[in-house]
């Protein structure tokens, strides 16, 4: 926890501490200011006289008076988070105190599903992120700056691609991505992705069943909690971060040269039919002339790569932040811009940020807040763009562009294939090709909380998120290439019609929770969470898309301009909606911060499935013991903090169902005559299946934490078993029926097991503070169940991405 969140706490205990502060005798009066390890004042310090009751806190300035018995005096300086200090004070002379941060805090406070929990009485399986291991990092994309930081969270960066992340190996065969929760509101990769790391205060990764479970038909595959950074009751704190930096590549393929994929064709062909020697593609002459460059036009050495790419971009990042408040209400104003060149030639990005928080205590039983977040990602091409297939596919082998300035038709001395010529890179990159981009984010809510009586508060809220989407553009047409030799146009390399696309899109969610939760001790030792909400949801969605063609210049932006012919215009649209309904519930019980025990339970409905299948039910369970409080342990005084913790829970999944799988569907198919009239007609697509239910994932989880050596060093680790039942599979139909789409049925099963395990190291010389953090993670991932559709092939385009197999 840092000082701002820590300083509400602090500043609410401030008059209980001074009031016993003014019962002390005293004569002296001492006086001084606590600072951070930054210079910083330090708001709701406690300043206590060893053993007595006298003591006070610092104002918002960091100050502090204090009356004291003797004119020397030693004074004790807590606040949480940071290590405890006695310095020695004197009347007439102000002291200057500076506080440095305990290595690690076992208060400390992570965020968990609809509230916080101390990090030592955890029994899920949660890792947590600070703001400041994602501000520290020069990162675009937020999951591009987590990377590396969490075991058992793998992100994935490909070029010119959103990395994409993954909770302990992929858990179906479908979509496995996690639940993305922003400051209590159901939100989604894009909207994360794209958020300001300066506006972020923590994340956390919810990597069980008992830690995701209250979230229930959609935290399958984990959760990510966001929560951003709110108003503090301190004065008015303007802060900004900017970056200007050059971006360049930490990895390119290599990829071989002509020669060596003459000589590499070569010894296939050999191997293939070694009666027709070891030179049946090149000859050692012409092997030599890629080598030499002596006949570029015929034997060229050609890096795609170098000249297609930039090797150095721009980039550019600034956030400005305002922040403050007072005992009744808090601010939290922020503002982001990036920019980002594309390494490709000819791409940019830009992106927009808009933050803000309100809240207010209206009185001692309620308070309301309110908060909107706004981001806009514009990304414009002004040219052709070369898929990074083309780079792998068209060999070094191919001339880029002949002597002659025209586009290359020549590859390894003859003739190149229709499919080299029109991957050409360096001529894709010269088409006059052109889009634009843009989409807009936005997340509005409001909110109270009641605290009818001591430890009981019921909080409500609203939220909406809306999503839009345009894209535009346009593809040019090209000339042929000529050949070479001939200097005739090659049939098949040109583009003879033009055409402008363009397509909207928008989808919305509104959300309405209502959460109790009730705090109480029994005895003291006993102490007990409830928690009991319900959530509501309306999802839409709605798109149109259209296009046109023959343009009769290259030079025209409107679509308008298009041909009006039938045959050159095409559109279509689309609208689906879905609800959630939702009761969820918690129980947490702790002996002596010792002995801990959570159950969660939460149910579904969703208007996805048929009535008799639209309800699940998924609890979960978890259990913690603090070995390090037992008493036989208090004599390992380098053991700090021991935990030994196990959970079991089950989960489901719903975002491979279809908003209408359960419907008998129909498409739009063909045409038929009545009384010599062509009539457009309908025809079943897709048949119903009303038995349709959840996908269910059932995870068990062993883990350990372990704090050492006054907290310097730290161990957390992890076993789980995770599977999955009832996988939504397509089965095949006979073409005779007619069916287009295979329907679906729940019969697929798939076993994750893994090992995960985080070491941390801190400590600090002299001023400097240092932290060295490693993880690792293993991942077993086995196909159980297929219901007799083994190798089922996974196509990407016109390509075969990957096999799916039984074992």
């Amino acid at each position: 926890m840092n000082k701002r969140t820590a300083a509400t706490l602090a500043l609410c205990l401030s008059m209980s501490v001074a009031s016993y502060g003014q019962n002390q005798a005293s004569k002296h009066s001492v006086k001084g200011v606590v600072l951070d390890e930054k210079g910083e004042p330090v708001i709701g310090a406690s300043v206590k006289v060893p053993g007595s009751k006298n003591g006070t806190v610092t104002d918002i300035d960091g100050n502090f008076t204090l009356s004291v018995a003797n004119e020397n005096a030693t004074v004790e300086v807590t606040y949480l988070g940071y290590d405890a200090q006695r310095v020695k004070v004197s009347s007439g002379k102000a002291a200057t105190v500076r506080l440095t941060q305990n290595s690690q805090n076992l208060n400390e406070v992570v965020v968990v599903g609809y509230g916080t929990q101390k990090k030592v009485n955890l029994t899920g399986s949660v890792a947590s992120v600070s703001s400041d291991k994602l501000t520290n990092r020069v990162e675009s994309n937020v999951l591009s700056a987590i990377q590396g930081t969490v075991p058992g969270v793998t992100i994935i960066s490909r070029p010119g691609s959103t990395p994409s992340i993954n909770f302990r190996g992929r858990g179906n065969l479908g979509t496995s991505e996690p639940l993305y929760v922003i400051d209590g509101v159901i939100a989604d990769a894009t909207f994360f992705q794209n958020l300001d790391p300066e506006s972020i205060e923590s994340i956390s990764f919810l990597k069980d069943a008992a830690s995701s479970s209250i979230y229930g038909s959609r935290a399958a595959y984990g959760v990510v909690l966001v929560t951003t950074k709110q108003g503090k009751k301190e004065r008015m704190s303007v802060s900004y971060s900017g970056m200007v930096g050059v971006k360049t590549p930490t990895y390119l393929p290599d990829l071989i040269s002509s020669s060596e994929y003459a000589e590499l064709l070569n010894e296939a062909m050999y191997n293939r039919n070694p009666t027709g020697g070891k030179n049946q593609a090149y000859t050692a002459e012409q092997i030599g002339w890629f080598k030499d460059g002596s006949k570029p036009d015929y034997y060229p050495n050609t890096d795609w790569m170098d000249l297609t790419m930039d090797k150095h971009v721009a980039t550019t990042q600034h956030s400005l932040n305002v922040s403050g408040g007072s005992d009744k209400v808090q601010y939290y104003l922020g503002g982001g811009y990036q920019y980002n060149d594309s390494f490709i030639r000819g791409r940019n990005s830009n992106r927009y940020n808009f933050n803000m928080s309100l809240s207010s205590k209206v009185n001692n039983w309620l308070a309301v807040n309110g908060s909107a977040k706004y981001i806009r990602n514009q990304n414009e091409t002004n040219q052709g763009v070369p898929d990074f297939t083309s780079f792998l596919l068209v060999p070094s082998t191919m001339v880029a562009k002949q002597s002659n300035g025209e586009f290359g038709s020549i590859s390894g001395g003859q003739q190149a294939t229709l499919e080299f010529i029109n991957r050409n890179p360096l001529r894709r990159l010269s088409k006059k090709d052109w889009s634009k981009s843009a989409f807009e984010n936005s997340l509005y809510s409001v909110g109270m909380d009641i605290t009818p009586l001591k430890g009981l508060k019921i909080s409500a809220s609203g939220s909406y998120k809306r999503y839009e989407y345009k894209y535009k553009s346009y593809s040019a047409k090209q000339d042929a290439v000529n050949n070479f030799e001939s200097g005739n146009p090659i049939s098949g390399t040109s583009s003879d019609v033009n055409k402008m696309s363009m397509s909207w899109s928008s989808s919305s969610r509104l959300q309405t929770n209502l959460v109790a939760t009730y705090n109480f001790n029994i005895a003291q030792d006993h102490s007990f969470t409830l928690l009991a909400g319900t959530s509501y949801e309306d999802n839409k969605y709605e798109s149109l898309s259209g296009s046109r063609k023959n343009f009769p210049t290259e030079t025209l932006e409107s679509m308008g301009a298009g041909s009006s012919a039938p045959e050159d215009i095409s559109n279509g649209a689309s609208m689906s909606n879905y609800k959630l309904m939702s009761y969820f519930g918690r129980i947490n019980y702790s002996f002596k911060d010792r002995y801990l025990f959570e159950a969660n339970v939460r149910t579904d409905g969703s208007s996805r499935f048929y009535k008799s299948e639209r309800w699940g039910w998924f609890p979960s369970f978890s259990a913690g013991w603090r070995v390090s409080e037992e008493e036989f342990m208090k004599p390992i005084t380098w053991i700090n903090n021991l935990k030994i913790r196990a959970s079991y829970g089950t989960l489901g999944n719903i975002n491979n169902v279809g908003n209408y799988d359960y419907f008998q569907l129909y498409d739009k198919s063909g045409n038929y005559v009545f009384d010599k009239v062509p009539v457009e007609g309908i025809a079943e697509s897709k048949p119903a299946n009303r038995t349709l239910t959840w996908e269910k994932v059932a995870i068990a989880d062993v883990g350990v934490d372990l704090d050492l050596f006054d907290n310097h060093l730290s161990v957390v680790a992890d076993y789980y078993v995770k599977k999955s039942s009832n996988i939504l599979l397509g089965y095949n139909v006979p073409v005779e029926t007619g069916i287009t789409q295979a329907p679906s049925q729940n019969v697929g099963k798939v076993k994750n097991t893994g090992f995960e395990m985080a070491v941390t190291y801190r400590n600090k010389i002299s001023d400097f503070r240092y932290e060295v953090t490693g993880n690792i993670s293993f991942n077993k991932n086995k196909i159980e169940d297929l219901s007799g559709s083994d190798n089922m092939i996974q196509n990407g385009g016109d390509k075969i991405r990957y096999i799916l197999k039984e074992g």
